[in-house]
């Protein structure tokens, strides 16, 4: 029934139902119009963030949070940049996770690791050994190879090893939010006074672990390594191509992270590993690695959170697949049996057998219609 409050004809739902569906009807004939069918997502990722000069080897998506520029007028959101200038060491980290990743790089690093297997002989390097030696020194001996490559001719190094050799600025942008990969991201000090969460990342990597210094055999496997964001910084190699780096506080995936006895990962930022306080940390890694999660407090355990992977905005889990799946081989349309009703049967209850007066009552029923169809 369609009632109007006519006393306040603004508050009446039956009016505001009404009016919903007029405006729907007519937004979808309005052409470069926003509404509410082709608005963008809170946290759509601006693809034109980087100029048209600009080339990057790696993914740089994503785009920062705050105020933009030329904007014309004052507002009292944070603004989307700051410049700084980075210590050598942290210059050092950031700029070796980039290299470390880039596939033109790997046969540079096989001849690393034979120069340094050279020069320490006796006594023999552990694997491990190794790799801490490649991180501490590749970055300078990639500079001065490359550079003597270069004056050599060699007509393999391109224009982004050769920048890559050179590399970054010292003076990097510095933002405090990112949206990437669909979420939102907020470095740890911006959302200090806030009540909302979005600092958490987990990053899934595939690397070799070594039970010891030792330890001459390392395991291959995917690790997820949880922290929290402290900084955001893009690299600027030169003005020809820049990438954006979290710099996160890690959990040691050995002592401050396990399962509790209800299945649930939990984690203890007492117990930090690759901090960046050394040399040889990795506290980097690609903004377009990072997901989200959040981080509970345990109740009973007041050292330890309780992990909760985040989920993408728009997306909704309906289950499975389709239920119809076509032939290999032709093009027909195959019925899936997931809707075969011979299956919905409980092994653990007895059939019921069927008498003589049950079998009559059913062919007289259906007799009965058949004739009433013919009827129609």
């Amino acid at each position: 029934m369609y009632v109007r409050n006519r006393a306040s004809p603004e508050g009446s739902i039956a009016e505001g139902y009404l009016a919903n569906e007029c405006l729907t009807f007519a937004s979808r004939y309005l052409v470069g119009t926003e509404t509410s069918f082709n608005q963008s997502t809170r946290n759509e990722e601006d693809q034109n963030v980087a100029n048209d000069e600009e080339v990057s080897f790696f993914a740089n998506v994503g785009r920062p949070l705050g105020r933009k520029k030329n904007k014309g007028f004052s507002s009292n959101k944070r603004k989307r940049v700051s410049r700084i200038t980075l210590d050598n060491q942290t210059l050092v980290q950031a700029h070796r996770y980039g290299f470390f990743n880039f596939d033109g790089v790997a046969p540079f690093l096989k001849k690393h690791e034979q120069f340094i297997k050279r020069r320490n002989r006796s006594p023999r390097l552990s694997p491990y050994e190794i790799q801490k030696l490649q991180s501490e020194t590749f970055h300078d001996w990639f500079h001065d190879h490359v550079a003597q490559l270069e004056q050599q001719g060699n007509a393999n190094i391109t224009d982004e090893l050769r920048l890559l050799a050179r590399g970054p600025m010292d003076t990097t942008r510095r933002y405090t939010g990112y949206i990437v990969n669909g979420f939102r991201f907020h470095t740890k000090a911006r959302e200090r006074w806030l009540k909302t969460q979005n600092s958490g990342v987990v990053v899934t990597s595939k690397m070799m672990s070594y039970a010891s210094s030792r330890d001459a055999r390392p395991i291959e496997g995917e690790i997820n390594y949880y922290g929290v964001l402290t900084d955001i910084i893009q690299l600027n190699y030169s003005g020809r191509f820049k990438v954006v780096l979290f710099k996160c506080d890690w959990i040691d995936p050995n002592r401050g992270l396990k399962k509790d006895k209800f299945g649930f990962t939990i984690v203890n930022f007492s117990h930090l590993a690759h901090s960046g306080t050394n040399l040889v940390d990795d506290p980097f890694v690609f903004a377009s690695q990072a997901k989200k999660v959040f981080y509970v407090q345990d109740e009973k355990n007041k050292d330890w959170l309780i992990v909760k992977h985040a989920k993408l905005r728009d997306i909704y889990d309906i289950g499975g697949g389709s239920s119809f799946n076509r032939g290999q081989g032709s093009g027909e349309v195959q019925d899936d049996d997931s809707h075969d009703t011979t299956k919905w049967v409980r092994n653990e209850v007895d059939g019921v057998e069927l008498t003589q007066e049950m079998k009559t009552a059913h062919e007289e029923e259906q007799a009965l219609y058949e004739h009433n169809e013919d009827l129609f």
